[in-house]
């Protein structure tokens, strides 16, 4: 039996010590009384030992619980050099503990000098020696965090997963290998996927800041949308930041296209029970078709089986990655108890809240500014909201109570979102308070720069959605949460942590607040249980959104439909997971015809034989004869519906976008209403549709999308756009983009118009994201058949204009409204040449400072467009 080391023997317990767990319930207390600036006390003989215990526990080597116990040593000496900032003893520790914990950031100036000795000497030397051995790779003054250089070096691996705290800076460390890699002179491809587009401006604009002159000096290109890929730049190697749909979109449309890195970020989106998870499984189809497969990594937060992800690559049984807990920052929790009326504190050592005091105030909105203006006015908090409609009434409220900041930065914010939004949107208002909200409604360059705003310090209070848990990075003190709710289901626990993860910042504090408000009644969902609930449990092992989705059940209807050549899953089409059933049983049909073994194969393979499969395959060979579709948003009932229309003439080019000098309402609606009989728009897109509602209902649906896909594709701002819904609504149609009156009453403290703007960029988006799948197969059938269309809708619908200068200044990474601005002043920044557009260096001057702005980013990017 191997001898145990006398230190394993100490730290083993050591969580379990009576002494220690009452020090840090005492510590607790005094740490809030000294938040909310009461008078508060720890003893000398307290705090000596608290920093005896915390130096103790940064230094554990008990293997099953070390992380455990340095994470309680960071919480230990982070609030006490919250509490003692200026106090000698503390701040020696402090350096000691952060040393241990390998966090060599900068710290402040302490306010006194130590004596030099021998034994002090030595230490600094060893220090030093530690410390440089965790640079970062070519970069000046920059150094790994905690665990950061580990994650750093499995970056190298052929096939790597990881799941680590939401603040140890994943996505940071994957923008500096890249850079690494191409300063170091390699040349290959480069892929970085993202849940959301919000991401992707995120993570793009943040890759061409760092990588600067090395992007054009070593010819590399971001890129972030399918065609810019088909621009023509000679010698590039490309940085492609992309949604996973997207980037299986381009894989899909360039064969030879190869990667020689790949990075999936925020791959816990694999687990979850929606129907994108499915473009992960078809994106790792492609590639393992490859002879010569990328270096890939799975990058997650907090998830303790991350090697569950690697499954999509290879077929050997997986391991667990590397699980990583130790957080280089910690969160204090406490509980607003609304129904009883108690703010309580959590203490995660002994998994028990402490009852702190009593209090009167109940509403939400009071009682964040109540604590806010307790713990100081210059922090700044994130409010969670489950619905958009909480979230934007109670972001009023709290304005309506708070003065207006007279700062030129909000004014030139509330300016900026005026006229990109409306004059009359409440957010306007809010900014000027210091006050915004972030959902998912909003167009991306507006909450681009509430975010920028934010990490500026001049917004103070930011109301959010679920745009938080999509891996936005939003760092603050404090968050408050007010639902366990995202929409209409429960947050997964998973979902929760990185929720509450997301205060404490590296750089700033080490400690975050979190504020976790009830419901008032004793059994809402959001009660003080379901709260303890959720901090007391541990994360259970995940599985992928196929194995949770796909039980014995629905893979027995699955074979049974087609075997019978039936693709449209009768069966299960009142399941709530239809479409990611359905989507998965056409990759499967795919994975079958290619004989791969994808996962999805791999889960029926228990309920469907060789020879079912078979069947399969001859029956709808039989049905479809050669004409199987490969592309998992359509299948193939639909595609040949569409090919018939197209041979029969029924479709050969889409309608002229006016007509007599007007938007050609008419032809559009029934072209609309053509797309909806071929695509089968009652089944596969009922909620877009209101499949469920009256003839007369779905027809005004219809002809609102008529509408909006008009002003859209034909260049209309959103601030235009929204004056015509105004217009609409006030002139008697008040359920006009809201055809089953969902949102008319659902948001208390808000002006009409701001209810209209919302149902506006609401409605726009699912129009893109709807409509444009469509336009694309179309497009793609009509140059199949050798009628390209000249009016391509897809691509009006992609860039919000039939402009092929606005379309492509996008391309090149402007935004819709600078392209729209420059066009307009073509005479003075734009010079043709034959087919080829180039752009003046008189745009710097230009009397537009988003344009300009956008043009110093493009130029580092693409610098061979400016001349």
């Amino acid at each position: 039996m191997p001898s145990k080391k006398l230190g394993q023997y100490l730290f083993d317990n050591l969580n379990h010590n009576s002494y220690l767990r009452k020090l840090v319930k005492i510590l607790l207390i005094q740490y809030a009384k000294s938040l909310f600036g009461t008078n508060w006390q720890l003893t000398q003989k307290q705090k000596s030992d608290l920093l005896t215990f915390a130096d103790l526990l940064s230094k554990s080597i008990n293997k099953s619980g070390t992380e455990k116990q340095r994470n309680l040593a960071l919480r230990i000496i982070a609030l006490l050099t919250k509490m003692y900032p200026k106090d000698p003893s503390v701040g020696v520790v402090n350096d000691e503990v952060m040393s241990s914990l390998n966090n060599f950031l900068p710290r402040q100036d302490s306010g006194y000098i130590q004596t030099i000795t021998l034994s002090r000497l030595w230490n600094d030397v060893i220090k030093d020696a530690r410390k440089r051995e965790r640079k970062i790779p070519g970069q000046q003054g920059k150094y790994f965090i905690g665990k950061q250089d580990q994650l750093f070096r499995s970056l190298e691996n052929e096939l790597n997963s990881f799941s680590a705290p939401t603040s140890m800076g994943k996505t940071f460390l994957i923008e500096k290998y890249i850079e690494l890699k191409i300063i170091s002179g390699e040349k290959s491809n480069f892929a970085i996927t993202v849940p959301s587009k919000a991401l992707i401006t995120e993570v793009r604009s943040s890759l061409i800041d760092e990588l600067g002159e090395n992007l054009a000096n070593n010819s590399y290109r971001i890129i972030s949308r399918a065609d810019e890929y088909e621009l023509d730049y000679q010698n590039q190697s490309f940085i492609f930041v992309m949604t996973p749909e997207r980037l299986s979109n381009v894989l899909m449309q360039n064969q030879n296209l190869r990667l020689g890195h790949l990075f999936i970020d925020e791959s816990q989106k694999i687990t979850e029970e929606d129907s994108r998870s499915i473009f992960y499984y078809e994106l790792f189809d492609q590639i393992k078709s490859w002879d010569q497969k990328p270096k890939i990594t799975f990058a997650s937060p907090l998830i303790p089986n991350p090697g569950i992800f690697n499954q999509l690559v290879s077929d050997k049984e997986s391991d667990d990655g590397i699980s990583i807990s130790e957080s280089p920052v910690t969160q204090i929790k406490f509980i607003i108890d609304r129904y009883s009326q108690k703010l309580l504190e959590y203490d995660d050592l002994t998994h028990k809240a402490i009852n702190l005091v009593q209090f009167s105030e109940n509403s939400i909105p009071h009682i964040i500014l109540n604590v806010s203006k307790a713990i100081g006015s210059d922090k700044q908090s994130l409010i969670y909201y489950g619905s958009k409609a909480a979230a934007i009434s109670d972001a009023v409220v709290l304005a309506r109570q708070s003065d207006q900041i007279n700062d030129s930065n909000l004014n030139s914010l509330a300016d900026y979102i005026s006229r990109k939004i409306h004059p009359n949107y409440v957010l306007v208002d809010l900014v000027k308070k210091g006050i915004a909200f972030h959902i998912g409604d909003l167009p991306i360059d507006v909450r681009t720069k509430i975010e920028d705003a934010y990490r500026q310090g001049i917004l103070k209070f930011v109301f959010c959605t679920s745009t938080l848990l999509e891996g936005v990075n939003l760092p603050a003190d404090n968050i408050f949460v007010t639902s366990l709710n995202n929409g209409q289901r429960k947050l997964t626990l998973l979902e929760f942590l990185n929720l509450i993860g997301r205060v404490g910042r590296l750089n700033h504090s080490m400690i975050g607040n979190v504020f976790l408000i009830t419901g008032e009644k004793e059994k809402s969902r959001s009660n003080l249980d379901a709260y303890l609930k959720n901090l007391n449990n541990n994360l259970k092992k995940e599985k992928l959104s196929v194995e949770k989705v796909v039980k014995p059940k629905q893979v027995t209807a699955i074979k049974q439909s087609l075997k019978t050549g039936n693709i449209k899953l009768d069966q299960l089409k009142n399941d709530k997971n239809y479409d990611l059933l359905r989507k998965l049983s056409l990759l499967y049909i795919q994975e079958v015809r290619n004989n791969r073994q994808g996962v999805i194969r791999k889960h029926f393979s228990s309920l469907i034989t060789n020879d079912d499969e078979q069947n399969i395959l001859d029956s709808l060979y039989k049905r479809y004869e050669d004409n199987l579709e490969e592309n998992i948003n359509f299948s193939s009932d639909q595609s040949e519906k569409l090919k018939q229309e197209i041979r029969d003439a029924g479709i050969q080019e889409y309608p002229d976008i006016y007509k007599d000098k007007k938007l050609n309402v008419s032809d559009t609606k029934d072209f609309l209403l053509r797309l909806s009989n071929i695509f089968n728009w009652p089944l596969y897109e009922r909620q877009f549709i209101a499949a469920n509602q009256s003839p007369e209902i779905q027809d005004k649906v219809i002809d609102d999308y008529t509408k909006m896909t008009l002003l859209w594709i034909s260049g209309f701002s959103l601030k235009q756009i929204c004056d015509i819904a105004i217009s609409i609504r006030r002139g008697g149609d008040y359920r006009f983009l809201d055809r089953l009156d969902r949102h008319r009453s659902d948001i208390n403290n808000i002006n009409w118009d701001t209810i209209t703007i919302n149902a506006v960029m609401r409605q726009l988006q699912t129009i893109q994201f709807i409509l444009g799948k469509y336009f694309l197969k179309v497009t793609t059938e009509l140059t199949k058949n050798g009628i390209p269309p000249v009016n391509d809708w897809y691509r009006y619908m992609e860039y919000g204009t039939y402009s092929d200068l606005r379309i492509w200044l996008q391309q090149n990474g402007y935004s819709r409204d600078a392209s729209a601005y420059i066009e307009d002043n073509q005479d003075k920044f734009i010079i043709q040449a034959g087919d080829n557009y180039f752009i003046s260096q008189n745009i710097f001057q230009a009397n537009d400072l988003d344009t300009v702005n956008e043009t110093q980013k493009i130029k580092v990017n693409v610098p061979e467009i400016f001349i």
